[in-house]
């Protein structure tokens, strides 16, 4: 296949001339990330209508100019899972790409397979069959060889031609809307994910309380800071596991720090004193709040009900054509249900606001599962022998009065 390979500072220009031209561009990179302490990116493929370009940021210093074309406002930047291309670009501008399009969200809002593979959406949509030979390959390595390049080439070289196909029937479908207002909304949480301490993420810390939280806190930002230092996984540094357990033990004594499985081999021996110190500090700070503890005083529904209106949303997902897992998962219908058991209910400027209550999801699926919470509708099974087997019927009168959720 053709494409032009940008691996000169004397080239760039040509491709953010090619870029300014142009109002559609596909883009996906490739990048290590298991030995460091952020991903490590070692190429940006971008295409156009008319071309593709494979520009290598390992030979050229400064790809900023670039980066700040992919998020002006006057073109839209198509993707597959564009998670890591989302951070990428915000990390060399600051900014979200105002106009994203994820091929992947779109076939999910259009009923299809979620999480779908590339490879999958080329075979459905264009049959075409996309090379595997380089998915495990090593893209730090140069020169990179004439398969490597054209293999990444090809990750975007039908992203524009996919992008027309998909919105054509996001409009049948009335649901190109529901695409925008998306890819502005996981932008946002996913940087505003990165941009916070993610200490309160730790597994296993939701069995810990007071000072504990201190010390938790301490020893993560201590962690982050060395891995970022010496660009490494923060993983390398001191384990999650471990984190949360010195924590429990609360003492600041490195001998006693020692006796804990998993801190005996000499990466971590050397550190003891500062472990201990994080230790010291955590106990005398105060006691940080993390999100779930704010979310931990709202009423907890039953555990049967949180599995039935999950059941439910799963019904009315499918009956509409969309992918259950981009409405909502288990834990949003629980903190649908904690909201609707709450009397003291919170706007929708409130983090606090159940986001299957929020923009295109309250219609889809909280105003009929709340409909299905007061008694007002019931599901129930049609016929066994049909792929959906169940529908909603009316029930009336209301099994039980609730205060309304206007």
């Amino acid at each position: 296949m053709k494409y032009t390979l940008i691996n000169e500072t004397e080239q760039l220009p040509s491709v953010l001339s090619a870029i300014e031209a142009a109002d559609l561009l596909g883009m996906d990179t490739e990048f290590v990330s298991e030995d460091c302490y952020q991903p490590d990116l070692c190429l940006l493929q971008i295409s156009t209508r008319d071309t593709v370009f494979t520009v290598d940021p390992r030979l050229i210093p400064d790809i900023t100019p670039l980066w700040q074309l992919l998020v002006s406002d006057n073109r839209t930047v198509v993707v597959h899972a564009g998670r890591e291309e989302i951070l990428f670009a915000h990390r060399a501008t600051g900014r979200a790409i105002p106009q994203l399009f994820d091929i992947q969200f779109a076939v999910g809002l259009l009923g299809g397979e979620y999480p779908a593979s590339y490879g999958k959406l080329l075979q459905r949509y264009l049959g075409i069959s996309a090379p595997k030979g380089e998915t495990r390959t090593d893209w730090r390595k140069r020169p990179l060889s004439e398969a490597q390049l054209e293999y990444a080439a090809l990750d975007v070289l039908h992203l524009p031609q996919l992008f027309d196909i998909l919105t054509v029937q996001l409009r049948q479908a009335e649901r190109l809307n529901w695409l925008q207002d998306e890819m502005i909304r996981r932008q946002s949480q996913l940087i505003e994910a990165q941009e916070q301490e993610g200490w309160s993420r730790l597994p296993g810390l939701q069995s810990l309380q007071g000072k504990h939280l201190a010390i938790v806190r301490e020893l993560w930002l201590w962690r982050d800071e060395r891995a970022r230092t010496k660009n490494m996984p923060s993983r390398r540094v001191l384990r999650d596991d471990l984190i949360v357990e010195i924590a429990k033990r609360g003492s600041a004594d490195p001998k006693k720090i020692a006796n804990i499985r998993g801190l005996h081999h000499s990466g971590v021996q050397r550190f003891l004193p500062e472990i201990g110190s994080c230790v010291s500090r955590g106990n005398r700070a105060p006691v940080p709040e993390a999100p779930w503890m704010r979310r931990s005083r709202k009423p907890r529904p039953p555990a049967l009900l949180q599995q039935f209106l999950t059941a439910a949303m799963s019904y009315l997902c499918r009956t509409n054509d969309i992918a259950p897992t981009i409405v909502g998962t288990a834990d949003d219908v629980g903190k649908l249900a904690s909201y609707w058991l709450d009397d003291a209910k919170v706007g929708p400027e409130d983090e606090a606001f159940p986001n299957l209550l929020r923009s295109w999801r309250a219609d889809l699926v909280g105003n009929p599962l709340y409909d299905i919470f007061t008694g007002r509708q019931a599901l129930r099974v049609a016929n066994p022998g049909d792929e959906m087997p169940l529908e909603l019927c009316e029930v009336e009168p209301a099994v039980f009065p609730l205060n309304s959720q206007e």
